[in-house]
């Protein structure tokens, strides 16, 4: 499994594998967490491009570094090494000892746990999971179902074969949109192509609310909170009534 490797003061930290994708920012709901003002909320993202994997800034702030080379988007190459805000990661294709689980890691709330760099650790109930379940329902356009649940921290949409919103024609780009789960609801993020929420272009970050109708790659998507069946099966307290 390739890894991403976090360095502090020149000495190797903690590994994470990267599965399909990956983000790094400085928000809790990012895979990787770099706690400094140089690090933009959703800063880049890891993905995978057939046997390769793809490094892209999210349009940050202060940039994405490779090899001490400022990049939008980059084929990494094992023992590239990415530079986010003052904190490098090494990039290792070929990885076999044991990993954090990215997905995993981003629920863990400890400074043992979740890497955060720079910052004291947060005690706060952070969960990355917490709230209704997001839901996208294909109101136009070909897809194998007609609807998807985003129980996922990153859920993707393009081209590639482990998206799940698979998109079809030859201009459209591996990896259009990403769709990430946070404490607080979903955030749809543009990774290429032409994406549109209720009508209007995004050119990167958008929070998603209920109703919210997404256009991409020739596809019109609804984007829904499932409300919290638990809840509303629960007996009402009969001095409440």
């Amino acid at each position: 499994m390739a890894t991403l490797t976090l360095q502090t003061d020149g000495t190797a930290s903690k590994e994470f594998g990267i599965g399909a994708t990956i983000t790094i920012g400085r928000l809790h709901d990012n895979a990787v967490v770099i706690d400094q003002p140089a690090v933009s909320s959703h800063h880049a993202c890891i993905f995978r491009e057939g046997e390769t994997f793809v490094l892209e800034d999210l349009q940050s702030t202060n940039g994405t570094f490779v090899n001490q080379r400022r990049i939008s988007r980059c084929r990494l190459r094992h023992d590239d090494v990415i530079l986010i805000g003052t904190e490098k990661l090494t990039f290792n294709a070929r990885s076999e000892g044991p990993v954090v689980d990215a997905d995993r890691a981003i629920a863990e709330e400890t400074a043992g746990e979740t890497i955060v760099m720079n910052a004291e650790a947060r005690a706060s109930g952070d969960a990355a999971a917490a709230g209704p379940l997001g839901q996208l329902r294909v109101l136009d356009g070909n897809t194998d179902q007609s609807e998807y649940s985003l129980e996922s921290h990153t859920s993707l949409i393009g081209k590639a074969e482990w998206s799940l919103i698979r998109l079809n024609g030859w201009l459209t780009p591996n990896v259009a949109l990403a769709i990430t789960r946070n404490r607080h609801g979903y955030v749809a993020t543009r990774l290429g192509g032409k994406v549109a929420v209720n009508g209007q272009p995004i050119g990167g970050r958008h929070d998603l609310k209920d109703g919210d109708v997404l256009s991409v790659g020739g596809l019109t998507i609804e984007f829904s909170l499932v409300a919290d069946a638990v809840a509303e099966a629960r007996p009402q307290d009969p001095a409440a009534a």
